[in-house]
């Protein structure tokens, strides 16, 4: 029922049974960290329930009047809601009191230290207890109750706490009988207010940035996912990013759009669980989603940007397994833009040959042959923004790259960044046309299983430059080969020397 791995149930069943694993018995080391794990477990539940009780005392009826106006009273028990009073120590005096120690508090990201003194982290704010999907309450997310900035403040990493491996509410929404699907939102504001109008099978990825150590919880669970983000930019681009994600889990994905930028706690107390249910049945396919956004950047009026959006739309469509599916898409292409069913079927056609003719020796190599770590970083830089940012930022990065089409394409997108502007795949594939096969090729790139976009690019990015330093020391290697004289020699034995240091330093 719990649907956990093998080890995770094993773990699971022995802890509820009050037995010990044969070789978690002889390990002291993970004796102390278990008993110590439970103890904060222990002392978040405390929390939780004090926070719950504030509510029902003089100095936090303002915590109870927020969450009325807010309309999610009713789901104050069901989901543990409590109020954080307006005092700089509250929670550390109640668990002192209970028996927690400083380091305790800290441990779990109840409390803060500065200048030798401690201060609470959570004040005057609405309290939402997060859980893992085993029902401990791991940490919290707090509410202010104007418009002042931070608006909403969760814990940060902590002993127990790290957001990419957990969903808000998942250990409500699991336990629920024929669950078909989920309804993955942004934040728990949004989860309670869907709750209010009796949809209970939401969760929250607790910001946009959906991880996929969260697509596959929720794989454990459903097949199909329902992406219900904000509906300003910043929640489609967030839907656009998580739409992958889940694919690459399995996870068939829909996205429920919010009509002029709303967000989803805003609209179901405007339009109630019927406006919400006729919103998740109109919900669009992920290549619908994408191909809707697509078509906002451009000029559908101008012939040459309506070829521009069908170039890309056909680069977008091509990505689908099922030949059934892409035939669908293209026939809605082709009633989009006017052009005929068999002149994007041609597009989408080309064989990589044909194409190769249109490019230097050097790039047909580079598409013919298997993918090198200079064309993944490539991927990664279009893949992923923020990344594609830090990396314009650093010059030194760019001398990496030594394929001219890459070289050209990320000067673009450092300039365009530099205007505030972070350009899609679909825009420099339109910008870039005669280039598609060498974006196709590095687009085929697959992210290793269970690493960060950043630190897989750092990994790349060392082993092109030791591929980079062995090259320059073989070549240097020739050069004392063939030299002249004694002096050419003790050069080139010196710079080799110095190679050698920098590989040592990096391996």
């Amino acid at each position: 029922h719990e649907k956990l791995s093998y080890v995770e149930a094993v773990t699971l069943l022995a802890d509820r049974a009050g037995m010990e694993l044969p070789e978690a018995q002889e390990d002291t080391g993970y004796q102390q960290k278990k008993e110590y794990r439970k103890r904060l477990y222990g002392m978040m539940r405390e929390l939780a329930l004090h926070y719950h009780q504030n509510l029902k005392t003089p100095e936090g009826k303002i915590g109870l009047e927020y969450l009325e106006k807010r309309k999610i009273l009713g789901q104050v028990n069901s989901y543990g809601l409590g109020f954080a009073l307006d005092r700089y120590d509250d929670a550390y005096q109640f668990l002192s009191k209970k028996g927690y120690t400083q380091k305790e508090m800290l441990d779990a990201g109840i409390i803060r230290q500065r200048d030798g003194r401690v201060y609470d982290f959570f004040r005057n704010r609405a309290i939402f207890p997060i859980q893992n999907h085993f029902g401990d309450v791991i940490a919290f997310g707090g509410r202010v109750m104007d418009d002042s900035n931070p608006k909403y403040l969760n814990s940060g990493e902590t002993y127990l706490f790290n957001k990419r491996y957990h969903l808000y509410a998942l250990n409500q929404v699991k336990k629920q009988r024929n669950l078909s699907n989920i309804i993955l939102m942004e934040g728990y504001m949004d989860v309670v207010a869907l709750a209010g109008i009796g949809v209970k099978n939401a969760v929250a990825s607790l910001g946009t940035a959906l991880t996929k150590e969260q697509a596959k919880l929720l794989k454990k669970f459903v097949n199909t996912v329902y992406l219900c983000y904000d509906g300003d930019d910043a929640g489609q681009n967030a839907s656009d990013r998580a739409i992958p994600i889940l694919q690459a889990e399995g996870l068939t994905v829909l996205v429920i759009e919010m009509p002029d930028g709303m967000d989803p706690d805003d609209y179901a107390k405007a339009y109630g669980p019927e406006g919400f249910a006729k919103a998740k049945s109109a919900a669009l396919s992920a290549m619908e989603f994408q191909l809707k956004r697509l078509q906002l950047q451009y000029d559908m009026q101008n012939a040459d940007q309506i070829v521009a959006y069908a170039t890309a739309a056909v680069a977008q469509i091509g990505k689908l397994e099922n030949e059934l599916e892409k035939e669908r898409y293209l026939r809605l292409l082709a009633g989009q833009t006017g052009l005929s069913i068999q002149s994007l079927q041609m597009q989408m056609g080309r064989k990589a040959e044909e194409i190769l003719h249109n490019f230097p020796e050097d790039e047909q190599n580079l598409v013919k042959t298997e993918i090198d770590d200079e064309s993944k970083l490539f991927y990664l830089l279009l893949e992923s923004p923020k990344l594609a940012e830090q990396f314009a930022n650093a010059p030194q990065e760019q001398e990496i790259f030594q394929n001219q089409t890459y070289q050209k394409i990320l000067s673009y997108m450092k300039e365009q960044i530099k205007r505030g502007i972070l350009p899609t795949y679909a825009e420099i594939i339109s910008v870039f046309p005669e280039d598609s096969a060498i974006l196709g090729k590095a687009m085929e790139v697959k992210m290793p299983i269970g690493v960060g976009a950043e630190d897989y690019a750092e990994t790349l990015l060392k082993k092109i430059r030791i591929a980079r330093l062995e090259e320059n020391k073989q070549q240097l290697q020739q050069k004392m080969l063939q030299a002249q004289n004694a002096a050419e020699r003790a050069a080139a034995m010196r710079e080799i020397g110095q190679i050698n240091q920098q590989l040592h330093k990096m391996k």
